[in-house]
């Protein structure tokens, strides 16, 4: 079938018209997000039950006083508190700028709908709501339901689109990891902490993941088009098109500059919820803060709860009592509860925060 606007050849994928029973992701890709029946389907019910379970386990292994926990987020400065909340939402204009730089690169037309569906408005809101599908799903379908977004608003090819986000991910996370082995090496040198091997192979696996594919992709693309069904040949070329095409080199230092601007944003993120908190002897170098906050959002990436729900929580603030003990705190108690209070208050804004605000989106949005 070919796409009216765009004269490309596009699968029944692409159209929305494949009616043999769907994975979850070609679900979101036809009918979009439901939010009822997403939070109703027994994989998002299992992967909150496992990040409770998670969360549960960090409450006791690190003898937490809940009292004293909230004690500390009470007193947080709020102004401060709003300033990193909008530091944070600062990333969201900065990779729809970098999202619709991909996606002309890729050939998909959104120069043409920039007073409407590809506006940058438009973008901001498609990336909101996506990450706002990734907080209460697991598996990271608020991807998927991006790449809906735009097919069901410009109707554009699925698959294309899909390619643009493929490769944004892979700008991430070789951002997030340069930026995240930088800073650990200035904190911890060669020694790194067991508690940090969590994060690091995370971001190892995962790179390696995304980068393996985009290779493949570019390598091995005859080999693996030879044993592939015509249906699903006609889904992937879309697919492989846009991935590699997104990455053309006049454009690349641009892309860099928002990656970096995006993850240094991240960090000022935490930087203001410490400074917050005003703690007296809650003093951590801007490396060590970075370091944290970067590992918070490379967890989140990982798909086996909603964002990483549980998983952030317990890994960040293994990673904050390793410096907090030399902030000259004076009781370890104090530091343990300290630390949650920190994670707590980071997560209202990286993640509570999408939750809340996304509801309201989803609800008044017309291009859900």
């Amino acid at each position: 079938m070919v796409n009216e606007r765009t004269g490309e050849l596009q699968s029944s994928a692409d159209t929305g018209e494949l009616h043999t029973e769907p994975s979850a992701q070609n679900e979101v890709e036809q009918r979009g997000f439901n939010l009822g029946k997403s939070l109703r389907d027994p994989r998002t019910i299992v992967s909150f039950g496992l990040a409770i379970a998670i969360i549960l386990f960090v409450f006791r292994g690190f003898n937490i006083d809940l009292s004293a926990t909230w004690a500390y987020m009470r007193g947080a400065d709020m102004l401060l508190l709003l300033t990193g909340l909008l530091v944070f939402y600062c990333t969201f204009p900065l990779r729809a700028v970098r999202w619709r730089m991909l996606l002309n690169n890729a050939g998909v037309p959104v120069e043409q709908g920039r007073k409407s569906w590809a506006s940058l408005p438009a973008l901001i809101e498609y990336i909101y709501l996506s990450w706002f599908a990734n907080c209460i799903v697991p598996a990271k379908l608020g991807d998927a339901y991006r790449g809906y977004l735009l097919k069901h608003n410009g109707k554009v090819s699925f698959s294309s689109t899909f390619g643009t986000i493929f490769a944004e991910r892979l700008l991430d996370m070789l951002g997030l990891f340069t930026f995240l082995v930088i800073s650990g090496w200035f904190v911890f040198g060669t020694q790194l902490p067991p508690a940090t091997n969590i994060i690091f192979i995370s971001g190892l696996v995962l790179v390696a993941i995304i980068v393996s594919g985009l290779a493949g992709m570019r390598w091995f693309s005859p080999i693996v088009r030879r044993f592939m069904p015509q249906r699903v040949l006609r889904y992937y070329s879309s697919f492989e098109h846009a991935a590699l095409r997104s990455f053309q080199p006049r454009i690349l230092p641009r892309l860099f500059l928002l990656t970096g601007c995006v993850w240094l944003l991240e960090g000022f993120r935490l930087f203001f919820v410490i400074q917050a908190l005003g703690v007296e002897g809650l003093h951590l170098a801007l490396p060590v803060i970075i370091f944290v906050a970067l590992a918070s959002s490379l967890l989140t990436a990982v798909p086996l709860t909603p964002a990483g729900l549980g998983v952030v929580e317990g890994t960040i603030t293994a990673v904050l009592l390793l410096f907090l003990p030399a902030a000259t705190l004076s009781e370890a108690t104090s530091s343990q509860n300290l630390a949650l209070a920190v994670t707590f208050l980071d997560r209202a804004i990286n993640f509570w925060s999408i939750v809340v605000f996304g509801f309201i989106l989803y609800l008044v949005s017309k291009r859900k």
